[in-house]
């Protein structure tokens, strides 16, 4: 594994964001077709690659653990294997398998020794582990469904439902961090360790989490409308799930942009691995299955405060763990890194230095940058604005790069749909330069200002609460209509809302505003949702995003 490969894996998420709006080329390497690497299994799943490529597998039935080597040989490594379902790979080289066979959590290690570390939850026997994911810190996310075995002999299901539970770092602490799924089974995170992708199988949903500091989920958000046997993610954020008919692939933003037909009645996990990590691995019923990719495996990116840019604040984070064994920074050689913090960290962020990268959470980002033309290209989605009036490209003018100029009369941009508000959390930021009271910053057609500024000259918001309880148009102290940039911000958690100025908080709800006005018409940039004289923007504009979670500045 050669170092101009490691950074180009890294980069990949560095490009993919600039990508989205343009039509993806296919996930699939050029030519390649689906070879049949071997066969003549009960039933494979549990696909899962070491630190080498090597690709370990179940054959559930036959209750053992297969290793196919880069060199394309075929050994058993495990067997008997607890009948062992869903497997993923920690830094440490060991082998995590859901043993279904007494509904356990192993630790397997190198030499193929066994550890059973979950036997229960609060005193119960466990459904079923089905599948995993080990985060950057070690914590593990495991999916208990209940599917009767069998080769069971307990009694009946002892849990009061079907969910998802984290086990901490530490090995001694499991809690659970989901309770409304139908039947969890699929499950896989961001390479970062943002967010968590679970496929409810039994509801045909696919849902994206936020993960929070203390492993627990937030920010519920549905993700694409098919469920998941298995999960993997690319190097492009691109999500992969399997089941009947083969493997489907969404992008980051839930939108389907390819399936791969595999020959057989159910696909049951798919995982990257192979000398170059660009091989996808799919256990296709009674074979194993290989499919030579134009994308890799997603690595840890070296963004370590997770604000999807490589930047000071990241060496800030690395030096004091230089030297020491710190799974939050050491990330190189990937894909585990090498127990130390070292100079191989070091230059795989100062590869990335001064990049963004890909945020699954961007809906929509406008950098207007462009010099010419009526159209204001969205880096992060599909919805480009259509400028309209005399508008003028600023391309050296604006506080990232360019800006777009408008004069406060019949200047404003379009765009198509991007958001509900009604539907849960989101935010949007902006950079503004010049304003007079009363103008908006942005707006939905028809409906509320989201970014305007009030008659004192002041940021607000009139996005308002649908209770009976809820206030009014949330107003700041922050004058920002004084000539110079500021970056103006609005946030919705689900429950309070939030102005930012200069990312510093500028107001906030004292109480639960229910949830906010249902509304799926397209936005404005530039002007109110009616078009009213008085509100049209005088003044610069720049580099305006839409997050459908809540940003913390």
């Amino acid at each position: 594994m050669n170092a101009t490969w490691c950074r180009a894996a890294v980069l990949g998420l560095v490009v993919a964001a600039a990508s989205l709006a343009a039509e993806s080329p296919s996930t699939v390497a050029p030519g390649a077709k689906l070879q049949r690497l071997c066969d003549g299994f009960a039933f494979t799943e549990g696909p899962a690659a070491d630190a080498n490529g090597n690709v370990f597998f179940t054959d559930q039935p036959n209750d053992r653990i297969l290793k196919w080597s880069v060199d394309g040989k075929l050994s058993v490594f495990l067997s008997p294997c607890g009948r062992s379902n869903g497997m993923y790979f920690d830094r440490q080289g060991n082998l995590w398998a859901c043993a279904d066979l007494n509904n356990e959590l192993w630790k397997i290690d190198p030499q193929g020794n066994v550890t059973v570390v979950v036997t229960n939850y609060k005193g119960k026997k466990l459904n079923g582990p089905n599948d995993l994911w080990i985060a950057p810190n070690g914590g593990i996310y495991i999916t208990d469904p209940f599917y009767q075995r069998a080769y069971w002999t307990r009694g009946p299901m002892e849990q009061d439902g079907e969910h998802v539970y984290y086990l901490k770092p530490d090995r001694k602490d499991l809690i659970r961090v989901t309770s409304d799924l139908v039947k969890p089974n699929g499950i896989i995170g961001t390479p970062g360790g943002d967010y968590l992708y679970v496929g409810d199988i039994g509801a045909g949903k696919t849902y994206r989490y936020t993960i929070d500091p203390d492993g627990s989920l937030s920010e519920k958000r549905l993700f694409c409308g098919m469920g998941s046997d298995g999960m993997a993610i690319d190097n492009e954020g691109n999500v992969y799930l399997t089941g009947s008919g083969g493997v489907t692939v969404f992008d980051p933003h839930g939108k389907q942009i390819e399936h791969i037909v595999v020959p057989g009645s159910w696909t049951g996990n798919v995982a990257f691995g192979g000398e170059d990590r660009k091989t996808l691995f799919i256990t296709a019923g009674v074979a194993l299955v290989g499919l030579s990719m134009r994308v890799g495996d997603a690595l840890i990116p070296p963004d370590f405060n997770h604000d999807h840019k490589v930047d000071i604040q990241d060496l800030l984070l690395l030096i004091p763990s230089w030297g020491q064994s710190d799974p939050l920074v050491d990330i190189a050689p990937p894909p585990f890194g090498d127990g130390v913090v070292d100079e191989k960290d070091l230059e795989m962020l100062m590869s990335c230095w001064g990049q963004e990268l890909l945020d699954p959470t961007l809906l929509a980002h406008w950098k207007l940058d462009e010099a010419e033309g009526t159209v204001a290209s969205d880096a992060g989605g599909d919805s480009d604005g259509t400028l309209h009036g005399q508008p003028v490209w600023q391309p050296e003018g604006g506080k990232i790069g360019g800006a777009l100029l408008l004069h406060g009369s019949g200047d404003y941009i379009s765009t198509e749909p991007i958001l509900d508000p009604a539907a849960g959390s989101f935010s949007v930021f902006a950079w503004v330069k010049g304003g007079a009271p009363g103008q908006i910053i942005m707006s939905q057609k028809d409906g509320r200002n989201w970014l305007a500024v009030a008659l004192d000259g002041t940021f607000m918001t009139q996005l308002v609460g649908s209770t009976r309880a809820a206030g009014p148009a949330l107003t700041s102290a922050a004058l920002i209509t004084d000539g110079q940039w500021h970056r103006v911000g609005f946030v919705w958690d689900g429950s309070k809302r939030m102005l930012y100025v200069d990312d510093a908080e500028a107001a906030r709800d004292g109480s639960a505003q229910g949830t906010l006005g249902r509304l799926a018409n397209g936005l404005y940039i530039g002007v109110g949702g009616t078009l009213t004289p008085g509100t049209f923007w005088s003044g610069l504009i720049d580099d305006v995003r839409i997050y459908d979670r809540a940003v913390k500045p």
